[in-house]
Formats: structure tokens, sequence, C-alpha cells
């Protein structure tokens, strides 16, 4: 009974929020901060950690006992939330990396023209 309500409560908490990001409706604040790629991939993020709440209770469903849930299960559930965390951390220093080539280049670069060479032009 534990583990229907278990899958049942974690698939309504989750996946409405894994489904908004992925469709890009984000929050103003996060959508001024990060790019739609950035939304989706933290959807996906989102996604392998729902797939990592079923882990358990769908071996359980499987027919597994509890020795081989143990054995099976747990580091399946362990590496999913990891792969989660890496997606997750990965697109949060590439949102930061993209910020900070953004406040290094000057508006002519910016906007694409004068590539000459940088320093005061001298007149002659």
């Amino acid at each position: 009974m534990f583990d229907l309500l278990w899958v049942c409560g974690w698939s309504v908490l989750v996946l409405p929020f894994a489904i908004a990001l992925l469709r890009g409706w984000a929050p103003e604040r996060v959508r001024r901060h990060a790019t739609p790629w950035e939304i989706r991939v933290r959807a996906v993020a989102l996604l392998v950690f729902w797939a990592s709440g079923l882990a358990v209770p769908l071996a359980r469903w499987g027919g597994l006992d509890a020795e081989d849930t143990a054995f099976f299960a747990f580091p399946a559930q362990f590496g999913l939330m990891l792969f989660g965390a890496g997606i997750m951390c990965g697109s949060q220093l590439g949102e930061r990396f993209r910020r900070q080539a953004m406040r290094s280049w000057t508006p002519d670069e910016a906007r694409g023209g004068d590539w000459g060479p940088p320093g005061p032009r001298s007149v002659g």
C-alpha cells in the first residue's frame, strides 16, 4: 500500500513541474536568468529524479524480495540521483559561464561589429 501511495504522490508532486519546464513554462525570474535550453535541461534532470524515486517501488512490484531490492534497486536509485544532479549542475555551470562571457564582451563585440585591434587608434 505504501508503494502505491509513494508512486502516486511522487508523480503528482514532480511530473507537473517537469512537464511545465519541458514546455518552457517557468516563473519570470527563472526565464530572466536562464535560456530556454537551460530550462529544458533542468526539466530532464527533474524527470531523472522522478525515475529515481520510482526505482525501489517498481522493483518491489516486480517481485523482488527485500534482499534483491536492496542489492539491485538502491544502487539504481542512487545512480539515477547522481545522474540527475550531474545534469542539474551542468546546467548551472553552463548558465554561469554564459553570464561570465556576456559580461566580458564589449558592446561592439556583442553587436558583432568592429573586430579591429584592441587599444587606442593612432591618428595619422
